[in-house]
């Protein structure tokens, strides 16, 4: 007869922790193209519909099955942990390394290494987003037979040089190349990768700067693809760099969109509203005022009369004067209007 406890057990001790979904989000940058907004705030924290960017990413990855994190953070990581915690608020566990010298996504991916032991991970850079079919994705980067995956997606040739170029020949990755003129595909990496085991860590020891003087991780992979080890692509059909001012606005308009996010009108003073609209506690805004499209407001925000705001964030405890018509824009909390 079957001890069905005993098969249970021996499942939950020796065969499930092998497949712990367990993420690695790189969040310790300093976010410098989007000075002078993060002279205050890492760029993680910097707050859309009510949220920071890296909340809407957990919880993304919450969705996906993830529950097991570790933050690298950095500058200003005093920050991130005293909103996410352990992260108990959001039905996951969250553990963290600092990386003291901005070296390299790959020294910082190193840091982790003690949170990952031998369990496969996903790593994740906390600027970018993608829009559509995560799960899926995801999905199909674990279930396959590689055991190196990364998520790659078409980019416009003028942006190409700004991002990590990917060539590859069928399903095969033949090489990445961080931020070059010279592209030989229109691939661009979407800064996610799946590791199904912790040889990487083992790379990263070997490696050299970059040209860049930075230890990076797409040079690690590539020493990967000189030990002869395989890395599969996939890709998606979109990502958002979320550490400009053109990709945060582009984030805000897909979150208040697959949100439903609406807002009535609660001063009194007949503000116009164009839907979406995201306001947070403690607002005031003054008479004439037009709201949207594509618009969220932060915490502790007064607005003066004869204003108009379209397609624009505004953060936390900031004023804007009076006979202001802005657009495709971020206000910071120093009222700084960056576009």
């Amino acid at each position: 007869m079957v001890d069905f406890y005993a098969v249970f057990t021996f499942l939950l001790n020796f065969v499930l922790p092998k497949f712990r979904m367990k993420v690695v989000l790189l969040a310790a940058g300093l976010g410098k193209r989007l000075e002078p907004m993060t002279s205050s705030i890492p760029k993680p924290m910097i707050m859309i519909s009510g949220k920071p960017i890296l909340e809407h990413i957990i919880v993304d990855l919450k969705k996906s099955g993830f529950t097991d994190f570790c933050i690298v953070i950095g500058y200003l990581g005093d920050k991130i942990k005293s909103h996410f915690g352990d992260g108990t608020s959001l039905g996951i566990h969250i553990s963290y390394v600092e990386q003291e010298n901005f070296s390299g996504t790959a020294s910082a991916t190193k840091l982790a290494e003690n949170f990952v032991h031998d369990d496969s991970f996903l790593l994740y850079l906390a600027d970018t987003i993608i829009p559509k079919n995560l799960e899926n994705h995801l999905q199909n980067m674990i279930d396959s037979d590689f055991e190196i995956c990364i998520l790659s997606s078409e980019t416009d040739q003028l942006k190409i040089g700004n991002v990590g170029n990917i060539e590859v020949k069928a399903d095969y990755v033949l090489k990445i190349t961080e931020k070059s003129i010279i592209s030989k595909s229109n691939l661009s990496w979407a800064g996610i990768a799946f590791f199904k085991n912790n040889y990487i860590f083992k790379i990263i020891e070997n490696l050299q700067p970059s040209q860049r003087g930075e230890f990076e991780i797409t040079e690690a992979m590539n020493l990967i693809l000189i030990h002869n080890k395989k890395i599969g692509n996939f890709t998606c059909e979109r990502y958002i760099d979320a550490g400009t001012i053109s990709g945060i606005l582009n984030l805000n308009e897909i979150i208040l969109n697959q949100n439903n996010v609406s807002y009535v009108d609660e001063t009194n003073n007949k503000i116009k509203i164009k839907n979406p609209v995201y306001v947070g506690k403690n607002f005031c805004a003054g008479k004439n005022v037009e709201l949207g499209p594509f618009v969220s407001i932060g915490d502790n925000v007064c607005i003066g009369d004869n204003v108009k705001l379209e397609h624009t964030i505004v953060l936390d405890n900031s004023n804007i004067r009076s006979n202001e018509i802005i657009s495709r824009s971020v206000i910071d909390s120093k009222n700084n209007v960056l576009s």
